[in-house]
């Protein structure tokens, strides 16, 4: 095979290998000879019909220079590749050179991760998406075919756009004129980046959203955990509510607004240094205290003084000793050896997407040690950055919890919290219990119960390494004492 120098493109760009053909044209990196980079090079036969239109979107929207976009930096209409090798030699290509950059699409990185974005961060790239659409808009550029492939992640994470005036060109626009086509199009990426799937069938590396009619797909139909406004959003992004991109900005700032709530809501709940904060007593209600107080005192001790003076001054034994008493043995709450009855298992994962292997919570609680709920699986030991999933059980009623049972599934540190509520505030809930990570089978007992309907498993971060190669927990068997 002839080396890259041998085949030079319009006498500047030396071919180096071939990346992509997926816009059914060749995409070339190739070296910029007189400036020292490496570049995109996309090259079509001038006797391709699409040529024309090729070359005149890109001159168009080589004007958006913006930063977030990958950039057109050369358009050469007629060019021809001189190569020792008469194959490259034949034909006279349009060719459209763009910025090289090194990085992941959005398909690919939702596979190679194996999950979806984050809702909060999934809105955060959109809107400096929709940011650089806006802008390309008041410069009369439209992208008009937006797909995964065209969102770019660079190694630090930064998202940049590309595809302007190539994708349209090359593979059809969509149809609606160009501002409706790109609200419509961040509508749909946003759906991907949620769900892992696209609404309008299998596109790129990502799977089509399944639907048994054919109305509109909503995101909260084909993933869990998509709360309302999400869907509104992509809704009116499909339906022409939205007629400017500046609306869609505004939109997704609202729903990030919205999701940075309700994370702190949910990071509040989990952080134990959380500070809560009691109103100030005004001066009236605190002089009515004081009098009440003074004035039950003032009583008490008349009594025993009355009692002093009735018994000539002798002690009152049985003043004392009713103040001293310990409770009735009748009233002091012990242990009935019982296992609690399971009423429901739920996940519980308020900061990921809100559910956790639903479909596999009752095998926890089955009495069989061979099955067994475990955690989705993650890149990292510590879940990626979440501070941890776990297990709701109701237990229908409130109970005296006197013990845990708990066999693992692989080493897991846990730790179980008692409640009286679904949704804890783990700033003021009382831990039950702490399980180490050296032991698959652990229990734990105590002489004083704690009482409460729900039960919460919460495993923390450091999970085991799965055959996989990915981290897991998981749950085998759960018994509640009473």
């Amino acid at each position: 095979m002839s080396g890259a120098n041998d085949r030079i493109f319009d006498g500047r760009y030396a071919l180096d290998v071939q990346v992509s053909s997926s816009l059914s044209s060749p995409i070339w990196r190739a070296m910029d000879q007189s400036l020292k980079r490496w570049v995109n090079l996309i090259l079509l036969p001038t006797s391709d019909l699409r040529s024309v239109k090729l070359l005149q979107e890109c001159q168009l929207a080589a004007v958006n220079d913006r930063r977030d976009v990958v950039s057109i930096l050369d358009v050469i209409p007629d060019g021809k590749i001189t190569s020792e090798d008469s194959y490259f030699s034949q034909d006279r290509y349009v060719g459209i050179v763009t910025e090289w950059l090194d990085g992941e699409t959005l398909d690919r990185l939702i596979i190679r991760r194996g999950e979806v974005l984050p809702i909060d961060q999934a809105l955060r790239q959109l809107g400096t998406i929709t940011n650089t659409l806006m802008h390309a808009h008041s410069l009369n550029v439209f992208h008009r075919r937006l797909r995964p492939h065209n969102v770019i992640f660079s190694p630090g994470q930064e998202v940049r756009l590309a595809g302007f005036g190539v994708d349209s060109a090359l593979l059809g626009p969509d149809s609606g004129d160009g501002a409706s086509q790109d609200i419509k199009g961040v509508g749909q990426l946003l759906f991907a980046m949620i769900t892992g799937m696209w609404p309008l069938g299998s596109v790129d590396s990502l799977p089509a959203a399944l639907s048994d009619g054919g109305g509109l797909i909503l995101p909260s139909q084909v993933h869990v955990g998509v709360k309302p406004y999400i869907d509104r959003i992509y809704q009116r992004t499909q339906d022409g509510t939205y007629k400017s991109m500046r609306q869609v900005v505004d939109a997704l700032s609202v729903g990030e607004a919205e999701e940075s709530e309700s994370l702190q809501n949910r990071v509040s709940r989990l952080t134990a240094n959380s500070v809560t904060w009691t109103p100030p007593q005004s001066e009236k209600s605190s002089r009515v205290r004081t009098s009440l107080i003074a004035g039950l005192s003032v009583l008490i001790f008349g009594w025993i003084g009355w009692q002093l003076l009735t018994s000539n001054f002798h002690r009152s034994d049985s003043a004392i000793d009713m103040l001293a008493s310990p409770l009735p043995s009748a009233a002091i709450s012990q242990a009935t050896g019982a296992v609690a009855e399971i009423m429901t298992v739920t996940s519980y994962d308020p900061l990921g997407d809100n559910a956790e292997n639903d479909d596999q919570v009752l095998l926890a609680v089955d009495g069989d040690k061979e099955t067994a709920w475990t955690t989705v699986s993650y890149r990292q030991a510590d879940m990626s950055g979440k501070a941890g999933v776990g297990l709701m059980l109701d237990l229908g009623s409130a109970q005296d919890v006197y013990g845990i049972d708990i066999d693992f599934k692989g080493g897991n540190t846990a730790e179980v919290y008692v409640l009286d509520s679904p949704e804890p505030d783990f700033a003021t809930a009382a831990k039950f219990a702490d399980f180490d990570p050296n032991e698959i089978s652990s229990s734990f007992s105590t002489t004083k119960a704690v009482s409460g309907r729900y039960v919460l498993i919460w495993i923390t971060p450091d999970l085991p390494k799965a055959d996989s190669g990915m981290f897991q927990g998981g749950i085998s068997e759960v018994r509640v004492r009473l």
